[in-house]
């Protein structure tokens, strides 16, 4: 195209644009250096602060110029400054009359824009064509709200008169029975809400866009808080559209409504959504006891429902001896799960029928009793024709992870995180970024599980909330972990100190297994053996009983096979086995046989080891897959079976360098000169291609950040980014950094880059 004529590229709003398109941008642009190529960003000053780094990056560059829109627009929209406007208006007398109207309103509708200006239809229309005509006002006209350079229209105006202005057009509007939603924009920007006929429209208005347009919805019940904070309808009606924006702040309306009322009914209604905030903020515990406190209430909201057949989550299948000299665990108190409730109606605002299927599959899934069941629950709840907010399709989506069914839960997490956005429910997005990045992790899909990490911890950093996400910082340490980065492992995990996170079943045992598997890393297999054991003993104090939540009994066999204690060794893989057969998918009948067959001896171990091979194989686990035929290879060679060793040794090699897997690829190729076979050059293993620990550190090298950066950006240390840049400069034949964007296509997935399945590009 640029060979053919100039090329102008807008992009409107760019700073909503992600990291990776931004850097694309960047890589576009210095590339064509010199070409007829023009790329117009456009900003508004009110959300610069939301804008990525990049874009701030980008903006600073010597290759872009950086120019106040309404500095090119106001000679033609001032009237002051149009040097004929006086000779024009003096021809038409009813022009700026006809204009200011239809500034405020942000319509040229003849229609209403007469009834505004108090002028007949057929001068409006002629007086539109000629300010149209002459530049006076834009076409299109700016959406209502949006600051525009035709606002100074109004400038001649004082206050009072702008005021009364603006209420005569928003009684206008409503006259003309316009949509609630466009008037009360009208009042929230301009006008003083004042006239009982005023509140009653914002009322309607936040009751239409409730469920389309929550933050619409929020903006105007904010309005009508800050008019009467004493109405407690309205302070619950903003709790409930704020539930997927702030829950922390839905929390507050929701404790200050029920102090202050004597309804018990109200109480009754109010007490569900506060309990479901407790639940998303951390504030309660979500062991399966809490949550079938939270059926309990459900059905207390909405009377007794018919028995539903199902099954309840039996006794702890086994229980965790405490060892000697290991610290007391502080687990999270479980109590005794309670029969749920079948489909009921809304209560306050919530629709029930979705959030009692999810919880009840949540809970079924954490007690680990039936896979059958609690996937039967979460499709129906990600099925239904209402959501039951993003805590209950999250929770969905998490119980298909655990069932083997990750392509389904990422599918669902992809849209929820696309309609989050869509939504504008910062919270939501957030959340279902977090459970993205961990089933990503599950399946071995490094670097876009790190990309939704990241992205989820930005988010929860420019809003305040790092004590409501830790899960992002959790499952980024483990990816870390496998991409053999102990030190930017340990530098993830650290800010997480000083948070108590044992009420929050996820993040407390997956924080206590990633500091056990940092331990083991760093050499110290007895601390980390004592962090394992810890993390079960919790686990099983909370009702917790499903073996693939939480693999800390496969990490205390392996430790333990380390340490020679063989026949506790033993004990936990029959643990696991015992976990396996409660929850019997793929997956756990692959891990409980990599267990097993790691704390075997001889030809039992090879036989377990196949059999763990074949079943991990057959499921989306390929880290542990990777595990089972490195431990195959090795059980293989220390029988002396060197050439059946060098194929499963090979095939964990390859399975290892596709996911990024380097430490296990390291052990492979170790294994594999051992067993006879030729570990090829790094060249020749990647056939040039980057890995995926190297290649988010090329990305960022060739948009221009310095080493410091990319170690702050990708929570590596200084040493390690020179280390990889070393590798990318022989992978890819270039002398440095400068030759690096050449070498990169423009559609490479940057570190950052947020794109899923079911999300806009």
């Amino acid at each position: 195209m640029l060979a053919d004529a100039p090329l102008v590229l807008t992009i409107v709003d760019a700073h909503w644009c992600d990291d990776g398109t931004l850097r694309w941008i960047d890589q576009l642009m210095r590339r064509t250096a010199g070409r007829p190529l023009t790329v117009l960003m456009t900003s508004s000053h009110s959300d610069l602060a939301a804008a990525d780094a990049t874009f701030h990056e980008i903006v600073a560059r010597d290759y872009c110029t950086v120019t106040d829109a309404a500095e090119l627009l106001a000679v033609d929209t001032d009237p002051a400054r149009g040097a004929d406007l006086d000779d024009l208006v003096a021809h038409e007398p009813y022009l700026l009359r006809v204009a200011r109207a239809a500034s405020v309103l942000r319509s040229t509708d003849a229609d209403i824009v007469g009834a505004l200006a108090r002028l007949p239809t057929r001068q409006v229309t002629k007086a539109l064509r000629t300010a149209r005509a002459v530049g006076v006002l834009p076409d299109p006209m700016p959406p209502m709200g949006v600051p525009h350079p035709v606002d100074d229209l109004l400038s001649d105006l004082s206050g009072a008169e702008r005021q009364r202005t603006y209420a005569q057009a928003a009684e206008v509007l409503n006259d003309a029975a316009r949509p609630a939603e466009e008037v009360a924009d009208l009042l929230l920007a301009h006008s003083c809400v004042d006239r009982p006929w005023m509140v009653s429209l914002l009322k309607e208005a936040a009751a239409a866009s409730r469920h389309h347009d929550p933050a619409a919805a929020v903006r105007y019940l904010s309005r009508l808080n800050r008019i009467d904070p004493d109405d407690l309808d309205t302070s619950v009606d903003l709790a409930m559209a704020l539930l997927d924006i702030d829950p922390v702040t839905a929390r507050g309306h929701l404790e200050w409504a029920l102090l202050r009322t004597t309804d018990p009914r109200a109480t009754t209604r109010w007490v569900l959504p506060l309990r479901l905030t407790a639940l998303m903020t951390h504030e309660e515990p979500d062991t399966p006891a809490a949550l079938g406190e939270v059926l309990r209430q459900l059905r207390g909201v909405t009377g007794p429902a018919a028995p539903t057949g199902r099954s309840e989550p039996g006794a702890p299948a086994s229980s965790v001896p405490a060892r000697g000299g290991f610290p007391a665990p502080e687990p999270v108190r479980a109590g005794h799960p309670e029969h749920s409730a079948g489909r009921v109606p809304s209560a306050a605002g919530i629709s029930s029928g979705p959030l009692v299927l999810a919880t009840r599959a949540i809970r079924t899934a954490l007690a680990g009793c039936s896979p059958r069941e609690a996937t039967a629950d979460a499709h129906r709840a990600l099925q239904a024709e209402r959501p039951g907010g993003s805590w209950a399709t999250v929770s969905a989506a998490q119980v298909l992870g655990l069932a083997d069914q990750t392509e389904t839960a990422l599918d669902h997490l992809g849209r929820a995180i696309a309609d989050s956005d869509r939504r504008e429910e910062v919270w939501a997005e957030c959340h279902a970024r977090s459970a993205r990045a961990w089933v990503l992790l599950q399946t071995g899909e490094l670097t876009e599980s790190a990309a939704q990490a990241r992205a989820a911890i930005r988010t929860a950093r420019s809003h305040g909330w790092p004590t409501q996400t830790p899960l992002p910082l959790i499952t980024l340490a483990l990816t870390l972990l496998s991409q053999g980065e102990p030190d930017a492992a340990e530098s993830a995990l650290r800010e997480l100190d000083g948070r108590r996170l044992d009420s929050a079943v996820w993040e407390h045992h997956h924080r206590l297994l990633a500091e056990a598997l940092l331990l083991r890393a760093r050499g110290r297999p007895e601390q980390a053996l004592e962090r394992l054991e810890h993390c079960g003993a919790s686990l099983a104090a909370a009702g917790v009983e499903n073996p693939v939540f939480n693999t800390w009994w496969l990490a205390s066999t392996e430790v333990l096979t380390q340490l020679g204690h063989t026949s506790a060794a033993v004990e936990r893989a029959e643990l696991g086995a015992r976990l396996a057969a409660r929850w019997p998918t793929e997956r756990a009948r692959g891990l409980s046989l990599l267990a097993r067959g790691t704390a075997a001896l001889g030809q039992d171990r090879v036989e377990l080891l196949t059999e763990a091979v074949r079943a991990l194989a057959g499921c989306p686990d390929r880290i542990h897959h990777t595990v089972a035929e490195l431990r195959l290879g090795q059980a293989l060679l220390k029988l002396g079976d060197k050439k059946s060793a060098r194929a499963r040794l090979h095939s964990a090699r390859t399975l290892a360098s596709q996911h990024g897997f380097v430490l296990l690829g390291h052990r492979a190729r170790a294994t594999l000169g051992m067993a006879g076979g030729r570990a090829p050059s790094a060249d020749q293993r990647s056939g040039g291609a980057l890995s995926s620990a190297e290649h988010p550190v090329a990305v960022l090298a060739a948009a221009g950040a310095s080493n410091r950066d990319i170690a702050a950006e990708l929570y590596l240390s200084l040493r390690t980014v020179e280390f990889h840049l070393t590798n990318v400069y022989r992978k890819l034949g270039v002398p440095g950094r400068a030759e690096l964007a050449e070498r990169l296509e423009p559609g490479d997935p940057p570190l950052t880059s947020c794109r899923t399945s079911g999300e806009a590009p």
